[in-house]
């Protein structure tokens, strides 16, 4: 690192306090950068990201059964993680309630027996945590060639235990759009029926979409999510939905459909789009084979929101549906899209890759 110098000779006085200003923003900036680049080596070299961590013991047990507290390891490199993003959460283990358990033996149930076969080959485990920062993620785990093979799920245990699956799923789809406080606008999502409107079937439906995350990887449906893919030709399903422009990945609708560059799940008040644009917003999502507005949103959540909404909608034969309220307006529904021409395509290729 230079030295800043204390003085300068030449130049008006105001312009020397100003270099000094500059220069030390700038020195503040490199030093700010420079750590972060030491925590995002440290959580790539971290020992849980490799499969020598983790061994091979885990595969013999059952996939229902490998649902755990997270280890004091990947705590750690979780707390990394939450630095490099500048969230403030230390996550801690949490002993996993009965209803994650439970959520996670059904899936195993119904899942295909192709799915499920792989997702006992390649899902280490679920392990949870309090005060993650976010409801969950899933991490790719590379083998001993140094290829993402495997993968673990965490979960935020207290986040996930707050709502039903209705009222979850309504969270997470606002969690798009900023409010509108001159707009009497509302969004609901029903997932399921009265009956099965549980916390139990919230998390089943988060576990599905972080499954579909963790296969979508170790079963090379897309590139990897660390770093930028080369291109998006390799793989046949991401295909369907993406394009290379240049270096930049981008939709095949992005010209009709202009507003996905803007969809973010969990923007919250940072979103650019207001609650009052909804309608317009799920009317463009009509002319795309998106099944669900945060599957536009990158060509990962692509892949992981059409594999639970699939086995959701279509192998469980359970709700979807997106509802839209303003005032003095009939409301806007929008339904599950599989039996929808637009979908078509995407329905064909996970039947094929399921069965």
């Amino acid at each position: 690192m230079h030295d800043i110098p204390l003085t300068i000779k030449r130049g008006k006085p105001g312009r020397t306090v100003l270099v000094l200003v500059v220069a030390a923003i700038a020195l503040l900036l490199t030093a700010c950068w420079t750590s972060k680049a030491t925590l995002r080596k440290q959580a790539f070299d971290h020992p849980t990201m490799t499969i020598g961590y983790w061994g091979h013991g885990w595969e013999a047990r059952p996939f229902h059964e490998r649902i755990a507290p997270a280890p004091a390891e990947l705590i750690e490199k979780i707390r990394i993680e939450n630095r490099i993003e500048g969230f403030s959460a230390k996550p801690v283990p949490a002993d996993p309630a009965p209803e994650f358990s439970a959520a996670l033996g059904r899936i195993e149930s119904f899942l295909p027996k192709k799915v499920g076969s792989l997702a006992a080959e390649r899902i280490i485990g679920v392990f949870l945590v309090r005060d993650l920062g976010s409801s969950g993620y899933t991490e790719a785990i590379r083998d001993e060639t140094g290829q993402e093979r495997f993968a673990v799920i965490v979960l935020d245990q207290d986040l996930l235990l707050k709502r039903k699956a209705n009222d979850w799923a309504t969270w997470k789809e606002k969690s798009i759009f900023r409010a509108s406080p001159a707009r009497n606008v509302d969004l609901t999502v029903r997932i399921e029926e009265d009956a099965g409107n549980s916390v139990e079937n919230a998390i089943e439906y988060i576990l599905l979409h972080e499954i579909g995350h963790a296969l979508g990887m170790a079963g090379g449906v897309h590139p990897s999510w660390n770093g930028a893919p080369p291109s998006v030709d390799a793989w046949p399903f991401v295909r369907l939905s993406w394009r290379m422009n240049g270096p930049v990945v981008e939709s095949l609708y992005d010209r009709m459909f202009s507003e996905r560059t803007a969809i973010r799940p969990y923007a919250f008040q940072k979103s650019d789009i207001a609650i009052a644009q909804a309608g317009s917003i799920y009317r463009g999502l009509t002319w795309t084979n998106f099944p669900t507005l945060p599957a536009a949103s990158s060509l990962w959540e692509d892949f992981a929101e059409s594999f639970a909404n699939y086995l959701h909608v279509v192998r469980g034969k359970r709700p979807y549906e997106v509802r839209i309220r303003d005032t003095d307006v009939p409301d806007a529904v929008f339904s599950s899209c599989w039996n929808e021409h637009r979908c078509k395509t995407k329905r064909a290729f996970l039947e094929r890759w399921m069965e």
